[in-house]
């Protein structure tokens, strides 16, 4: 029946492929899980299968989740120098 077929990548709702191209993937599968109704590993299915399905979106994401990844690590690496600050701050003092 028409109910048990998955629904087409190309009826994601506009939001959600607006908040694609802005490259909020989170914000996609809210708006997905939302206006259908469905369970987070569902919308997430359905928003991951729009993405595969568009080439130019797919590059996109891409490079979104490489600058998120390279932000991280950057984050990361300040932590631990300024742990290692502190550390070496408070060996000293005491």
């Amino acid at each position: 029946t028409m109910l048990n077929k998955p629904r087409r990548h190309a009826d994601l709702p506009k939001a959600a492929v607006e908040a694609l191209w802005q490259g909020n993937l989170i914000g996609a599968i809210t708006v997905v899980r939302q206006e259908r109704n469905l369970g987070l590993k569902e919308a997430k299915g359905q928003v991951e299968a729009y993405i595969a399905s568009q080439p130019a979106l797919k590059k996109k994401m891409d490079k979104v989740l490489a600058t998120a990844q390279q932000r991280f690590i950057r984050w990361a690496i300040g932590f631990l120098i300024l742990v290692a600050g502190i550390t070496v701050l408070v060996m000293y003092v005491l």
